[in-house]
């Protein structure tokens, strides 16, 4: 933290301890001087960083001190209770909230961007996990770590399936296809679905 920032901050305190013993009604006074101050602060940051939206924040902060404001001259008798005083009184209020509706729809907007962005990103890792690096020639996959791993090894500790192994009609026809008793259990099948159809 710079060292100007503890020297305002121990100097703010100061002075609102001295208000606070010295003016009647310190609490109203207070209450506005931190609300300036909030409001510096918040312009100070939105020039900083060139951000805007910040803005609506330093309003809502400047609004509300010059609630205070009247607040505290209606007390001190220097202003008269009436229509017009009342309607003053009551319109930085109305602001506020008209500004802190704003900011919530704003933010709202904002929360529901990101969570279509995570599941976007979400979906794109599942696409890129699911691109496996395999050889050509002996059908390894390539894990996370760079080791190769047989493909049965590797799906089954990546996902919830298992392997039970059999051979297709063509790999069994290499080789099998010149023993007689395979001819005699494959000709027996073919036999077997012609009569189930």
């Amino acid at each position: 933290m710079p060292r100007w920032t503890i020297f305002y901050a121990i100097g703010g305190i100061i002075f609102l301890a001295v208000i606070w013993c010295l003016v009647p009604n310190p609490e109203l006074l207070v209450s506005i001087l931190v609300r300036f101050f909030a409001f510096g602060i918040a312009v100070f940051i939105s020039v900083r960083f060139r951000e805007w939206k910040i803005l609506f924040l330093a309003a809502m902060f400047l609004l509300m001190a010059l609630r205070q404001v009247l607040t505290f001259l209606i007390w001190t008798n220097e202003l008269q209770r009436g229509p017009l005083v009342n309607a003053l009184s009551e319109l930085p209020g109305f602001v506020v909230t008209i500004l802190s509706l704003v900011s919530i729809l704003y933010l709202g907007s904002l929360l529901n961007k990101n969570a279509k962005l995570l599941e976007l990103k979400d979906a794109n890792i599942r696409t890129l996990n699911s691109l496996l690096p395999m050889c050509s020639k002996c059908r390894k996959i390539k894990d996370d770590d760079g080791y190769w791993n047989d493909l049965e090894a590797y799906i089954e500790s990546n996902t919830d399936s298992q392997f039970s192994h059999g051979l297709c009609e063509k790999c069994s026809d290499e080789l099998y296809g010149d023993q007689e008793w395979y001819q005699k259990s494959k000709a027996k099948r073919r036999q077997m679905a012609k009569n189930k159809s």
